[in-house]
């Protein structure tokens, strides 16, 4: 018996590499042409197949044995391996069909568009929801995703929506394409995590008991709470609400813990949600690089030609309006060109060196913020 059992391994073996190398292939076939996993059931019939073919399968039916039990058992652990080898090569493998090699020369349409992300500084944080490391939109950072081209662009954003959730665990993601399929908007955030991840160093989250509270307050909204002890607590942001307890959670320095221990609210009323202005925007070169360009520097640049700090914020608020509205990158000309437009409507002297602009005043004002001496 000892044996038979050994002969019986022994054609297992044999046959097995056989079928391994056989299904291999054809799972890496399979796997190219579908984009799906072959079946290890599939891959054990067409295995036993084989066996069968050769004439090995038969004969172990015929007379059922010890060794025969042991070739088929071996046989069939071989497939199965095969199937996962063939699948895990498969992977690796450029998902371009010989074809394609062809219509590239003919000039026919490509089975595949490419949807490439933005840059780090252009991938933004969903407003009221938690941010992302850094280090995952450095990761992000102008990855490329291939679908196929026949794919309507709802469908593609749809796509590349589930791989940034799925192989990158991120919370939500925001995503539009123009009608080239190229991105004109990317915002993403984390997953929820409860309040700790939120709460700053020095600070500590604090319920308040309140008599009332307004209808459908949510996280994320801003309120002002008047405490029972005359105690007013300004502007400050909601982080949770529980309706049928009438408690609400901030998150606030450990100095206010003092003030409002054990205090009820009186009233709670909900303020208007005002988006912080960019000091900080994307800025394109000459030389096609993106960089991060803060606002500040104009301010200290008007400053040193004159203006009161009153003035250069008003001019540089004045800017930031025109400049938010278009699409970052923004290019360093059209900073220059606002800049002194808005310096020639709010103070004449400087506008009269501003239009000279081989003068030396000119050239130092302009390089100062950062973006050439010429206009």
């Amino acid at each position: 018996m000892v044996v038979e059992s050994l002969y019986g391994l022994l054609r297992g073996l044999i046959y097995g590499t056989v079928g391994f190398f056989t299904v291999m292939l054809l799972s890496i076939v399979y796997r190219y042409f579908t984009n799906e996993k072959l079946s290890s059931f599939i891959g054990i019939l067409f295995g036993l197949g084989f066996l069968g073919f050769s004439g090995g399968l038969l004969a172990i039916l015929d007379q059922p044995t010890l060794g025969g039990a042991m070739e088929i058992v071996a046989v069939s652990i071989f497939i199965v391996w095969g199937v996962n080898t063939g699948d895990k090569i498969a992977e690796k493998i450029p998902k371009k069909s010989p074809g394609s090699i062809l219509d590239s020369f003919r000039g026919g349409k490509p089975e595949y568009s490419t949807v490439k992300l933005p840059s780090s500084l252009l991938i933004y944080d969903i407003v009221g929801k938690p941010r992302v490391p850094d280090s995952l939109k450095a990761e992000l950072s102008e990855r490329e995703f291939n679908l196929p081209a026949d794919l309507p662009l709802e469908d593609i954003a749809n796509r590349v929506k589930r791989r940034l959730i799925t192989d990158w665990g991120i919370g939500n993601v925001e995503f539009e394409l123009d009608q080239e399929a190229k991105v004109i908007h990317f915002a993403i955030s984390a997953k929820e995590r409860g309040l700790s991840p939120v709460i700053p160093e020095g600070s500590v989250a604090i319920p308040i008991e309140c008599r009332v509270i307004p209808s459908n307050l949510a996280a994320g909204d801003f309120v002002k709470i008047f405490l029972e002890n005359n105690e007013v607590i300004e502007r400050i942001e909601v982080k949770g609400v529980n309706e049928e307890q009438r408690v609400i959670t901030i998150v606030a320095d450990l100095w206010l813990l003092e003030t409002i221990r054990g205090k009820k609210s009186s009233l709670v009323v909900a303020l208007p949600y005002f988006e912080p202005t960019q000091s900080i925007i994307s800025v394109e070169q000459k030389t096609g690089e993106i960089e991060d360009f803060k606002f500040q520097k104009i301010i200290n640049s008007l400053k040193k030609v004159g203006d009161t700090d009153e003035l250069a914020k008003n001019i540089v608020t004045k800017v930031q309006a025109k400049l938010c509205k278009m699409d970052p990158p923004i290019s360093t000309r059209l900073i220059k060109a606002a800049v002194v437009e808005e310096v020639k409507k709010e103070n004449p002297e400087a506008a009269k060196k501003l239009k000279k602009t081989e003068t030396v005043g000119a050239k130092i004002f302009l390089k100062s913020l950062g973006l050439g001496v010429k206009i």
